[in-house]
């Protein structure tokens, strides 16, 4: 599970909110890297897959090139945004056919969305 995120603290609680689970394990991308090259740098786990837990505010949220890589590397992407108005964030998921979910948001909703890839 690679954790975009425009601020490490918030990659690092949503990480620490994952690591409760033992489906997922939180990696992050290296000071100065780029989000195309995080996911380069990642491998999925035997038999499964990349999962890029995404913020919607980053620029990557916006690139056709980073989409176009997370599909390359068959990675699931799943966007999350702010409290209260992500709607710009929700929209830009819908259009993108992506699983959403605004923050803060409990473990077991988190997981369901990652699990199922459906709509948060």
């Amino acid at each position: 599970m690679l954790i975009l995120a425009r601020e490490p603290v918030i990659a690092t609680l949503i990480g620490m909110l994952l690591e409760l689970d033992e489906d997922y394990e939180p990696a992050y991308p290296a000071d100065g890297e780029r989000a195309e090259e995080a996911l380069a740098r990642l491998r999925p786990p035997p038999g499964g897959r990349v999962v890029v837990l995404l913020d919607g505010e980053m620029d990557a949220a916006g690139s056709d090139l980073f989409f176009a890589r997370a599909a390359r590397a068959r990675a699931r992407v799943v966007l999350f945004g702010p409290p209260g108005d992500g709607t710009a964030i929700a929209a830009a998921a819908r259009a993108r056919v992506l699983p959403y979910c605004a923050m803060p948001c409990d473990r077991e909703t988190l997981t369901a969305i990652l699990d199922d890839g459906g709509m948060g």
